[in-house]
Protein backbone atom coordinates (compact mmCIF):
# COMPACT_ATOMS: atom_id res chain seq x y z
CA UNK A 1 0.00 0.00 0.00
CA UNK A 2 1.33 3.53 -1.12
CA UNK A 3 1.08 6.32 1.87
CA UNK A 4 -2.51 7.73 0.07
CA UNK A 5 -3.44 4.17 0.46
CA UNK A 6 -3.78 3.29 -2.93
CA UNK A 7 -2.75 -0.79 -3.84
CA UNK A 8 -1.28 -1.86 -6.83
CA UNK A 9 -2.62 -5.20 -7.99
CA UNK A 10 -0.05 -6.62 -9.80
CA UNK A 11 2.77 -5.92 -7.21
CA UNK A 12 0.67 -7.45 -4.76
CA UNK A 13 0.41 -11.13 -6.64
CA UNK A 14 3.97 -10.62 -8.08
CA UNK A 15 6.26 -8.90 -5.22
CA UNK A 16 4.76 -10.68 -1.97
CA UNK A 17 5.66 -14.42 -1.91
CA UNK A 18 3.69 -16.95 -2.39
CA UNK A 19 1.44 -17.83 0.89
CA UNK A 20 1.06 -13.80 1.30
CA UNK A 21 -0.52 -13.70 -2.57
CA UNK A 22 -2.77 -16.45 -1.66
CA UNK A 23 -4.04 -14.68 1.19
CA UNK A 24 -4.78 -11.87 -0.49
CA UNK A 25 -6.58 -14.62 -3.61
CA UNK A 26 -8.74 -16.10 -0.94
CA UNK A 27 -10.02 -13.26 0.87
CA UNK A 28 -14.07 -13.20 0.39
CA UNK A 29 -16.03 -10.13 0.04
CA UNK A 30 -13.72 -8.32 -1.61
CA UNK A 31 -15.15 -8.88 -5.72
CA UNK A 32 -13.35 -5.47 -6.68
CA UNK A 33 -9.62 -5.76 -5.47
CA UNK A 34 -8.10 -7.26 -8.44
CA UNK A 35 -9.08 -6.97 -11.88
CA UNK A 36 -8.32 -9.19 -15.14
CA UNK A 37 -5.54 -7.76 -16.28
CA UNK A 38 -3.32 -8.19 -13.08
CA UNK A 39 -4.79 -11.83 -12.43
CA UNK A 40 -4.29 -13.25 -16.11
CA UNK A 41 -0.41 -11.27 -16.06
CA UNK A 42 -0.20 -13.78 -12.54
CA UNK A 43 -1.22 -16.63 -13.86
CA UNK A 44 1.15 -16.86 -17.20
CA UNK A 45 4.13 -16.16 -15.06
CA UNK A 46 3.62 -18.27 -12.40
CA UNK A 47 2.21 -21.17 -14.79
CA UNK A 48 5.06 -20.70 -17.38
CA UNK A 49 7.71 -20.48 -14.52
CA UNK A 50 5.78 -23.80 -12.67
CA UNK A 51 6.17 -25.91 -15.51
CA UNK A 52 9.71 -24.89 -16.30
CA UNK A 53 10.55 -25.75 -12.90
CA UNK A 54 8.43 -28.83 -12.71
CA UNK A 55 10.20 -29.99 -15.88
CA UNK A 56 13.55 -29.14 -14.34
CA UNK A 57 15.98 -31.48 -12.34
CA UNK A 58 15.97 -29.17 -9.76
CA UNK A 59 14.26 -30.18 -6.23
CA UNK A 60 12.12 -26.73 -5.78
CA UNK A 61 8.60 -26.91 -4.24
CA UNK A 62 5.88 -26.82 -6.30
CA UNK A 63 3.14 -26.86 -3.41
CA UNK A 64 2.50 -23.09 -3.61
CA UNK A 65 3.24 -22.32 -7.53
CA UNK A 66 0.42 -25.18 -7.75
CA UNK A 67 -1.92 -23.67 -4.99
CA UNK A 68 -1.17 -20.21 -6.18
CA UNK A 69 -2.11 -20.97 -9.91
CA UNK A 70 -5.20 -22.40 -9.43
CA UNK A 71 -6.22 -19.48 -7.03
CA UNK A 72 -5.89 -17.33 -9.68
CA UNK A 73 -7.61 -18.95 -12.29
CA UNK A 74 -10.49 -19.62 -9.87
CA UNK A 75 -10.16 -16.14 -8.79
CA UNK A 76 -10.69 -15.29 -12.78
CA UNK A 77 -13.71 -17.62 -12.49
CA UNK A 78 -15.33 -15.94 -9.75
CA UNK A 79 -14.94 -12.52 -11.44
CA UNK A 80 -16.58 -13.95 -14.40
CA UNK A 81 -19.42 -14.90 -12.34
CA UNK A 82 -19.59 -11.61 -10.83
CA UNK A 83 -19.52 -10.01 -13.79
CA UNK A 84 -22.62 -11.75 -15.01
CA UNK A 85 -24.65 -11.85 -12.24
CA UNK A 86 -23.52 -9.06 -9.90
CA UNK A 87 -22.87 -9.23 -6.67
CA UNK A 88 -25.32 -10.76 -4.52
CA UNK A 89 -26.35 -9.86 -1.14
CA UNK A 90 -29.01 -12.64 -0.36
CA UNK A 91 -27.91 -15.75 1.12
CA UNK A 92 -28.77 -17.63 -1.83
CA UNK A 93 -26.57 -16.04 -4.11
CA UNK A 94 -23.61 -15.57 -1.29
CA UNK A 95 -21.64 -18.27 -3.17
CA UNK A 96 -20.72 -15.99 -5.61
CA UNK A 97 -17.79 -14.70 -4.16
CA UNK A 98 -14.06 -14.65 -6.51
CA UNK A 99 -12.72 -15.54 -3.00
CA UNK A 100 -14.26 -18.54 -3.09
CA UNK A 101 -13.90 -19.49 -6.21
CA UNK A 102 -10.20 -18.94 -5.55
CA UNK A 103 -10.72 -21.34 -3.20
CA UNK A 104 -11.82 -24.07 -5.34
CA UNK A 105 -9.89 -23.35 -8.35
CA UNK A 106 -6.75 -23.83 -5.94
CA UNK A 107 -8.19 -27.35 -4.60
CA UNK A 108 -8.94 -28.29 -7.74
CA UNK A 109 -5.60 -27.29 -9.45
CA UNK A 110 -3.38 -29.18 -6.61
CA UNK A 111 -5.84 -32.42 -7.10
CA UNK A 112 -5.30 -32.37 -10.87
CA UNK A 113 -1.60 -32.13 -11.05
CA UNK A 114 -0.73 -34.13 -8.28
CA UNK A 115 -3.26 -36.87 -8.13
CA UNK A 116 -4.44 -36.57 -5.14
CA UNK A 117 -7.89 -36.99 -4.38
CA UNK A 118 -10.23 -33.79 -3.75
CA UNK A 119 -11.08 -34.30 0.12
CA UNK A 120 -7.06 -34.26 1.12
CA UNK A 121 -6.50 -31.23 -1.14
CA UNK A 122 -9.51 -30.10 0.53
CA UNK A 123 -7.39 -30.60 3.54
CA UNK A 124 -4.28 -28.79 2.36
CA UNK A 125 -6.43 -25.37 1.10
CA UNK A 126 -8.07 -24.99 4.28
CA UNK A 127 -4.63 -25.45 5.89
CA UNK A 128 -3.48 -22.50 3.75
CA UNK A 129 -6.27 -20.53 4.83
Amino acid sequence: RYFNQTFNQAAALLAENGKQGITYLFKRGTPGEFGYASLCAALVFYFVLSCWTAGSAVASGLVIPMLYTGALYGRIIGLILVSIFGVQTNKYGAWIDPGLFAAIGAASFFSGVSRLTISLTVIMVSVFS
